[in-house]
């Protein structure tokens, strides 16, 4: 039986290929989120919880079980992250 690999179980360079695939992606292409924590930088536990606990969260759409990421809304994401100084928190 085949069994979903853990976040701690992906090695930096199959993370960095899962990044690098989503770079090179058309803005509306459809991720798991191992790619979308892979390109982003955070852990699946941590998109997890902020689907769960976030009003401010990344932008998903949920086909039966399954949770999908588009490329131009982990763009935006980032975006958002950005800040010029430790003054703006």
């Amino acid at each position: 039986m085949y069994r979903k690999k853990t976040w701690a179980e992906y090695t930096d360079d199959e993370k960095e290929l899962l990044k690098q695939k989503v770079s090179e992606a058309d803005e509306n292409t459809p991720f798991s989120p191992e790619f979308a924590a892979a390109y982003i930088g955070k852990s699946l536990h941590t998109l997890q919880h902020m689907r769960c606990h976030q009003s401010n969260t990344i932008i998903y759409s949920k086909v039966g079980r399954h949770v999908l990421y588009r490329k131009k809304h982990l763009d935006e994401y980032l975006d958002n992250c950005e800040k010029s100084s430790t003054s703006s928190y």
